[in-house]
């Protein structure tokens, strides 16, 4: 196995640029301190301009928002038990509602859902 001797000296010198992170505003060390999101490990710009804690509380915020919006519970069109809602309708017959048909008596309760609602 060959060292890639420029490779690592490119990379080495990256151990010692701090950023500033765009969120928290605080300068944390770019190689531990932020995600890399381009191939080139070599180049500032391939790191993020936002700190992996800042980005792992921003996933965890909109994981907590979009489970809020789902249930578990039964279609009140397809009728489906166990599934996840959004409202009252699965995606399933979301997506159906929006277009993508369905049988037609499946859009008969889909027209007394919507008429009650």
């Amino acid at each position: 196995m060959e060292l890639d001797l420029d490779g690592q000296l490119e990379i080495q010198h990256l151990f010692l640029v701090n950023r500033m992170c765009r969120v928290c505003g605080k300068e944390k060390n770019l190689i531990s301190d932020f995600y890399k999101c381009r191939k080139d490990a070599t180049k500032i710009s391939s790191y993020a301009y936002e700190c992996k804690e800042c980005t792992l509380k921003r996933v965890k915020e909109y994981d907590k928002r979009v489970k809020q919006k789902y249930r578990i519970g039964k279609c009140k069109i397809c009728e489906i038990n166990n599934t996840k809602l959004l409202g009252d309708v699965c995606k399933s017959c979301t997506n159906g509602l929006k277009g993508f048909g369905y049988d037609i008596d499946t859009l008969k309760k889909a027209v007394v859902y919507l008429e009650k609602g």
